[in-house]
């Protein structure tokens, strides 16, 4: 059985909107990073070993384990987020 080429269109089409909307994700998550990792530099944080939790818009000391930190340079988040695009698309 083969599907009707309208509904191709339609899962074609929805793919490519779920495809956008990861990549507009990926570029607000990228653009947080990138205002956080200024803000760092601004206030010193940076030399001193201390980070930005976004969330709670509060500084964590360098002893703080509460947040990942700088050297992953977001990559983690961006794999769990690939990771779970990767899962809605297998599950949808």
């Amino acid at each position: 059985m083969e599907l009707h080429p309208d509904d191709k269109y339609q899962l074609m089409k929805a793919q490519m909107d779920a495809d956008r909307r990861a990549l507009e994700a990926r570029k607000a998550q990228q653009d947080l990073e990138r205002l956080v990792l200024e803000m760092e530099h601004r206030y010193g944080l940076i030399a001193d070993g201390r980070s930005i939790d976004p969330r709670s818009a509060s500084v964590n000391s360098s002893e703080d384990e509460s947040t990942p930190a700088r050297k992953t340079n977001g990559k983690e988040t961006q794999e769990a987020l690939e990771s779970s695009i990767l899962e809605q698309a297998a599950a949808g």
